[in-house]
């Protein structure tokens, strides 16, 4: 069972990922792997990654940054072949995997892609998002049998994190 959500830019997905994880961790004794990437803002216009690990600071890395020379976002794409895989790589033995955000930023980083798959042909829950539009590589995700995608709108977003953390939490304690 895997869980990814899809929503308009600024809907709140990335709100739900981190309310239900809120949610869930005060039910359930949960490791995390994985991993959260973020937008700095209109002050701060390049997107980070981090790792997801439970109860440990992670380094931050850069992936993409505004180039003003080309008019757009420019992305580091060895950022996501290495960095992006090792975290993926060191989830391995975590209760829950975080994919907070696939986009299209990584659509040429074929490694990467290849251990986001990897990861959900395994049995451990994988929870995270998808940038909404047509991003081609995502069709394997979206085709998977074991991932659910959860619509997040404005009607929904405050109900989403408690349903998902009661669907999420069940499957943790069958897996137990």
């Amino acid at each position: 069972m895997h869980i990814f959500l899809q929503g308009e830019r600024g809907i709140g997905k990335s709100t739900v990922i981190r309310k239900t994880l809120e949610m869930l961790t005060e039910q359930v004794n949960i490791t995390l792997g994985g991993f959260f990437t973020w937008n700095g803002g209109n002050a701060d216009p390049n997107i980070y990654i981090r790792a997801a690990r439970t109860g440990a600071e992670s380094e931050i890395f850069k992936v993409a940054g505004y180039d003003a020379s080309v008019q757009r976002m420019v992305c580091d794409t060895q950022v996501f072949e290495t960095i992006g895989t090792r975290i993926l790589q060191e989830s391995a033995g975590a209760d829950m995997i975080i994919m907070d955000e696939l986009g299209y930023l990584e659509s040429s980083a074929e490694v990467f892609k290849k251990n986001v798959l990897d990861t959900l042909a395994e049995n451990t829950p994988v929870f995270g998002v998808l940038r909404l539009g047509d991003v081609p590589w995502h069709r394997e995700v979206k085709n998977n049998p074991q991932v659910t995608i959860y619509d997040v709108e404005e009607k929904n977003r405050g109900a989403l994190p408690q349903v998902l953390s009661g669907i999420i939490r069940v499957k943790l304690q069958q897996m137990r």
